[in-house]
């Protein structure tokens, strides 16, 4: 009896134990600290498909959200921007908050899709309590170049929202005409023990940038002044914009700020209530900045002379599982441009397994109607993967495309990579294709790929060197391998290059010594056997990335004569010093 209740204990015991570790190892909510192109240190409410509608409907603060594509250059460049503007706003996260959401990643490309996202980086501002709703998709920001016209055109729909009856939980950000000193306490709490008046012209934004940044100062109130009243006068400000505190008692302070920027306004206001024994709020702000390396297991350097079909099948199942699906409808020129991307895939794709039949069958399928929804496409790409599984490697990743870190490299690079395999296999074929693959890759960059201001240099790129006029196979292989590398050259230096893979005119001497001249100057000969050897579908390899340690059974397990090869071709390449382009 007592055995029996001791094993009893122990069970209850160990089901206790297993019960307390799960709850301690297991998120309660889906929320990430990490996606994409940001991190929750960087100030911002990371969205995903599962806490999107739990974080956006139905709150009490307004959003400001960015939909992105990790992949695209844009967006990587636009990323620091929208960080600094997101720490300069982090006081405001009670009135108005940061949001992104990363399109690129499949799971939240119907999202992207619901908000008729077609363009990376999209800003949408969301008013407070929303309402999840197919017409409600946000009020569209315009691009800008930096966060301080971002942050104005802000603060420029947050008064047109105020005079329209929202955010009445935020300050006052209208300006104001007084004549009186008493007029500007008139309708002022009793429990307010300063108010600061901001005279300054209506186009000025650093009443309502205090406004915001001090609306958690208890009993304190700012409130713009429109610097020609004769208040103005009465105080007896003499430059603009102006500084004034004004105490319960109606005793008026003229302070003198260095400059006229919203910084050192605040400055002046917080010395002064310094001297005043004011108690300012306690705020929870992390400075720390964003982690700047993350450690990747498994090899960076890669052959370069080398095209690997992890990157190509990564590629492709990223264009038809994110790029192609995140149109709201798809016809006529988009839908005919989609149909030749897949013409060509079956005409030059250098196939494995089933994913050829796969490819024809989806391109007979879309061929059956004249327009498409964005789910509809992506309903189809999954039912017909189950039907021909299995389709596409579980757990593909980069190979030869991996960069150095998140949002390096990647998809851009794999887009490349895989139209330089189409030309070169178009041309290896009877026929004629090279320059329909051309084609085929200005309608696909045209409609479908996701970084809209690449696709627009492209387009103005093709335009400019005669896309159209190409005629021949071999002009098409080198015409891609002209403006791939114009691309390179515009690029280098950019803040999208990834420092350990920079942008270099390719094919280097030391991949191609026969592809200069002696003076520098290309031998396109040399150049197109390059191009026809290394995207030629009998270079492709099948190398793979190795799964990580954490993921084996045990430090020894599998190690055998192809892992043994592959930690060849890892020293081959360290001793090498083998880079990527």
């Amino acid at each position: 009896m007592l055995k029996m209740y001791g094993w009893q204990l122990i069970l209850l015991i160990i089901t206790f134990w297993a019960n307390f570790v799960r709850a301690a190892v297991i998120p309660g909510n889906d929320d990430v600290d990490e996606q994409g192109l940001y991190s929750k240190s960087d100030h911002v409410t990371i969205l995903t498909s599962k806490n999107f509608d739990r974080k956006i409907y139905g709150q009490q603060n307004a959003f400001l959200l960015q939909f992105y594509n990790s992949y695209c250059g844009h967006c990587r460049a636009f990323a620091p921007k929208f960080k600094s503007l997101a720490a300069e706003l982090e006081p405001w996260k009670n009135i108005v908050k940061l949001a992104v959401i990363d399109c690129s990643i499949e799971e939240n490309n119907e999202i992207c899709r619901q908000f008729e996202v077609m363009a990376y980086p999209s800003l949408r501002y969301l008013h407070e309590n929303y309402v999840k709703s197919n017409a409600n998709v946000g009020d569209k920001f315009r691009s800008t170049d930096s966060a301080e016209k971002l942050k104005i055109q802000l603060i420029n729909k947050m008064q047109n929202e105020q005079t329209m009856g929202r955010l009445s939980f935020a300050p006052p950000l209208n300006i104001v005409s007084y004549v009186k000193l008493t007029d500007t306490l008139s309708k002022i709490p009793k429990d307010v023990i300063y108010t600061f008046l901001i005279f300054e012209n209506d186009n000025s934004t650093i009443g309502s940038e205090l406004s915001l940044d001090m609306n958690d100062y208890e009993h304190i109130k700012v409130k713009r002044v429109y610097e020609t009243s004769e208040l103005a006068d009465v105080i007896g400000v003499k430059s603009f914009p102006g500084l004034v505190a004004v105490g319960a008692n109606m005793e008026a302070t003229l302070l003198s700020p260095k400059t006229s920027t919203k910084q050192d306004f605040l400055k002046a206001i917080n010395t002064f209530l310094r001297l005043k024994n004011y108690k300012f709020p306690l705020r929870d702000i992390d400075r720390a900045e964003s982690r700047n390396s993350i450690e990747h297991s498994g090899m960076h350097l890669q052959d370069t002379n080398i095209v690997y079909y992890s990157d190509l099948e990564k590629t492709l199942k990223t264009s038809l599982h994110t790029e192609i699906t995140r149109h709201k409808a798809l016809s006529n020129e988009s839908l005919q441009a989609l149909i030749e991307y897949l013409n060509v895939l079956i005409i030059a794709y250098p196939f494995r397994g089933n994913l050829k039949e796969y490819i024809v069958d989806l391109r007979d399928n879309l061929n059956s109607k004249s327009q498409w929804s964005g789910s509809e496409v992506y309903d189809l790409v999954i039912a017909l993967e189950a039907t021909h599984a299995p389709v596409f490697a579980p757990d593909l990743d980069y190979v030869r495309c991996k960069g150095s870190r998140p949002g390096y490299r990647g998809y851009s690079c794999g887009l490349w990579t895989l139209f330089h395999t189409l030309t070169v296999n178009a041309a290896q074929k009877p026929g004629n294709d090279g320059p329909r693959v051309l084609r085929a890759m200005h309608g696909y960059v045209k409609h479908f790929f996701g970084c809209t201001e690449c696709s627009e240099h492209f387009q103005a790129m093709a335009a400019r060197n005669r896309i159209f006029d190409v005629k021949d196979n071999d002009k098409a292989v080198l015409w891609l391998w002209i403006s791939h590398n114009e691309v390179n050259l515009r690029l280098a230096g950019d803040v999208t290059e990834d420092p350990e893979h920079p942008k270099l005119q390719f094919p280097s001497v030391t991949q191609c010594r026969e592809c200069r001249q002696d003076r520098g100057a290309w031998n396109l000969p040399a150049v197109y056997d390059y191009l026809q050897r290394i995207y030629g579908a009998n270079n492709i390899q099948d190398v793979r990335r190795g799964r990580s340690a954490s993921s084996l059974s045990s430090p020894l397990s599998n190690l055998d004569i192809g892992m043994l090869s592959f930690l060849c071709l890892i020293h081959r390449l360290w001793r090498d010093n083998l880079l990527l382009i």
